[in-house]
């Protein structure tokens, strides 16, 4: 079994810092992280407006101003997600690339999005690619428009300025050549694609790239791998979130599609979303809550039962720190089984669950990871009582999972205890 977790070391740790090495994955990374309070607080807003029980909706028919605010902070923070995400992007991107013009990205950047997105002139800006149709877009722009500018800086074709100007000044003229080509290309190629049948370079990108990659992207399959690098990651000591930072984009289009699905009282196209994902990481990555239960009701040595006395409150907001480091589940082989099986047992439960319909699907709201489970499932299932209940059968589950393993270490515990005191 050692010879296993050495293998599954070297395995982890050289795929960890080749995605640590991607700037552009960990600039994404970090976008989707700054973006957190609007995505959430979006989210919110269209669960508050949308939410179909009675007496809540019979409140909002009867003070429309209260149903409107609510409308509007979602259309105008997560419903204009792409629009967010070329705002902080390729600032990020731009700072991992080293350039001291970052900052100077942003307004290029968001140039660009804009003259490649369909208009009426002089009056709106459908917002239609703002959402989660332009997230891709958003992103290759995000990407494209600070290595363009790099590679113009790196090759010198730039306007110098003499000495002694403010360093904001020297930084704008700086990219004002590469601004020229971004914007003058984005403007043409914009008019151009929009005289055609295709409409926008958006809809090429959301058509060709977006829509085939959220299929493969957001299968069962892609699910499964998800939750094994993030669980496999988090048991050889590096956080699971590294390894799956290529499903956010992703994740949140399904979130944004699932939303607009439900503001428009139609299906869920979307079965993972986030509160999917919460669902099977019941306590946080490795899904421990259970384990912290069953010490908690079933442990007999001195050193669980503290532990369990320190680990449970920061377990019920899942935080799986105390145990992952405490017990220690990393790096243990006999701990890996139940660490590693619990998760796959809960993505096969949680996701066939909705998938079969015997649980109504989520509806996308982005609820806070520290939430505890249960209320989790509350705010997040189209039907809470049985976004509730799923939750609470996966804990159950779980508990199932750890009781021997726990009996098992506990009794080693106790064994090591009498023969101090002896």
């Amino acid at each position: 079994m050692e010879k296993l977790m050495d293998r599954i070391q070297k395995l982890v740790l050289p795929f960890s810092e080749k995605i640590s090495s991607v700037k552009y994955l960990r600039a994404l990374a970090e976008t989707m992280q700054i973006l957190m309070p609007v995505t959430v607080i979006g989210s919110f807003a269209c669960l508050f407006a949308f939410i179909d029980i009675g007496p809540w909706q019979a409140f909002l028919a009867a003070h429309p101003t209260v149903a409107m605010i609510f409308m509007n902070t979602h259309s105008l923070t997560l419903a204009c997600i792409a629009f967010y995400v070329v705002m902080v992007l390729p600032y990020r991107y731009a700072e991992y690339l080293g350039m001291k013009e970052s900052v100077n990205m942003i307004p290029l950047t968001m140039a660009a999005f804009l003259l490649l997105t369909p208009t009426q002139l002089y009056t709106a800006v459908p917002t239609e690619w703002l959402g989660f149709k332009g997230m891709f877009s958003a992103m290759i722009i995000g990407f494209l428009v600070p290595k363009i500018c790099k590679f113009f800086v790196d090759k010198k074709i730039t306007i110098k300025m003499p000495a002694g100007v403010p360093k904001f000044i020297e930084d704008t003229f700086s990219v004002l050549i590469p601004a020229i080509v971004i914007i003058a290309g984005s403007a043409i190629l914009g008019q151009v694609v929009a005289g055609t049948k295709i409409g926008s370079v958006h809809n090429v990108i959301y058509t060709l790239i977006q829509t085939p990659l959220q299929g493969i992207g957001m299968s069962f399959p892609s699910l499964l791998l998800a939750e094994i690098l993030m669980t496999l990651f988090m048991f050889c000591g590096i956080h699971g979130s590294t390894a799956v930072t290529y499903t956010a984009p992703l994740l949140a289009a399904a979130n944004a599609e699932n939303m607009a699905a439900m503001a428009a009282g139609q299906s869920m196209p979307n079965i993972w979303t986030t509160g999917l994902m919460n669902s099977i990481q019941a306590g946080g990555i490795g899904a421990t809550l259970g384990l912290a239960i069953v010490l908690v009701i079933f442990a007999k040595s001195k050193r669980y039962k503290q532990l369990s006395r320190m680990a449970i409150v920061p377990q019920i907001f899942n935080i799986g720190e105390p145990l992952l480091f405490g017990i220690p589940i990393m790096l243990n082989p006999l701990l890996f089984i139940p660490y590693m099986g619990g998760v796959i047992v809960n993505t096969f439960v949680a996701y066939f669950s909705v998938a079969s319909g015997l649980v109504a699907r989520f509806n996308g709201v982005d609820v806070s990871w520290t939430l505890p489970t249960g209320i989790q499932g509350l705010l997040s299932n189209t039907k809470p009582i049985e976004g509730l209940i799923l939750q609470l059968v996966i804990v159950a589950i779980d508990m199932l999972i750890w009781y021997p393993f726990v009996k098992i270490i506990d009794k080693q515990a106790l064994k090591e205890e009498g023969e101090t005191k002896a």
